[in-house]
């Protein structure tokens, strides 16, 4: 499951959290987008 979240801060860049079976994992979006 992944969920997006708002921006905070400097957050300019939105940031994923992909869950899995391990926990959770925080990307910013770009990263996401590349894996």
């Amino acid at each position: 499951m992944t969920r997006y979240t708002e921006p905070q801060g400097l957050g300019l860049i939105p940031m994923v959290i992909e869950q899995s079976g391990r926990g959770e994992r925080a990307y910013d979006i770009y990263s996401r987008l590349l894996k």
